[in-house]
């Protein structure tokens, strides 16, 4: 029998395509996603929360939850799910750790890939958070935030954008060169080279230069804050080499960051460990914005 063919690294097409199924390393996927569910209900009931518009579209708004402190750091969530339509709207279910320690939980929202009416591209989904980021800057004060502590984490497809986000040269939008003061990764995509060979193309369309510009592995040099990397050890084999990849490639270039391993944990249990603030995840993300407070 012929060996069959490899189209990625070691990867034959069936097992790339594999690589970013998440559920199929995942069979308690369903269970969490009806707990996120509760949970975001149980929480939009016990704490203040509201939403701003930050762009001209009805998909731009953030729901914001904000912390009793004044003038607190405020923290930006870019949810996940392939870059594809999340209809749950189940994006807040670890905000309290946030509340709690001090700082405001944002949950952007965005225009996602194949949705019903108008077709949108990756680039306007980047164009509309970089909007989100440059409305925090400009009104984070009108609800209590700090305009120079805002930082950032996103898990899995939206890692990938907040790694966008991350090498992102600000001075083109008129907000300071650091106006991210932290960036965490959780379970991210930074080179999409495997993702257009992947069976993903059939939706992420992307051309050669969108390609580039959209890998944040391939511009590192536009980093201007901490970046924490964290991946689960029970993540497909592709997912745990992008995040350890990445890690290592920000260590290179003497970008400030750090690799954190979720040890037994999936790509769906690793962001949701921050529910409890004492995980190694919690306390990570904390502690990058503890030192700005």
């Amino acid at each position: 029998m012929a060996e069959a063919t490899k189209v990625f690294l070691d990867y034959t097409q069936q097992a790339l395509d594999d690589a970013f199924e998440q559920v199929l390393w995942a069979p308690n996927f369903a269970e969490l996603r009806d707990a996120n569910k509760t949970r975001c209900a149980e929480l939009r009931n016990r704490l203040e929360h509201f939403e701003r518009r930050y762009g001209p579209s009805s998909d731009e708004t953030l729901e914001i939850l904000p912390t009793a402190k004044p003038d607190a750091p405020l923290l930006l969530f870019v949810h996940g799910g392939r870059w594809r339509p999340q209809p749950d709207n189940a994006f807040i279910y670890f905000a309290d750790s946030v509340v709690n320690a001090g700082a405001h939980f944002v949950a952007a929202r965005f225009a996602t890939l194949d949705p019903p009416k108008v077709p949108t591209r990756m680039p306007d989904m980047v164009a509309q958070l970089r909007r989100a980021v440059v409305w925090l800057s400009q009104n984070a004060r009108d609800f209590g935030g700090d305009p120079e502590r805002i930082h950032l984490i996103g898990h899995s497809s939206g890692a990938h954008l907040a790694s966008v986000l991350l090498t992102t040269d600000w001075t083109e939008f008129d907000v300071p060169a650091n106006v991210l003061k932290s960036g965490t990764c959780v379970s991210g995509i930074y080179d999409l080279r495997p993702v257009m060979l992947s069976a993903r193309s059939a939706y992420v369309k992307l051309s050669p230069e969108e390609e580039d510009e959209f890998s944040a592995i391939r511009h590192l040099d536009r980093v201007r804050c901490p970046i924490l990397v964290a991946y689960g050890d029970k993540e497909s084999p592709e997912f745990q080499r992008q995040g350890r990849e990445f890690a290592a490639a920000l260590k290179k270039e003497r970008q400030p960051g750090q690799e954190l391993i979720l040890e037994g944990l999936n790509h769906f249990e690793g962001i949701r460990s921050i529910m409890d603030s004492r995980s190694p995840l919690a306390q990570a993300v904390l502690r990058q914005i503890e030192p700005s407070r």
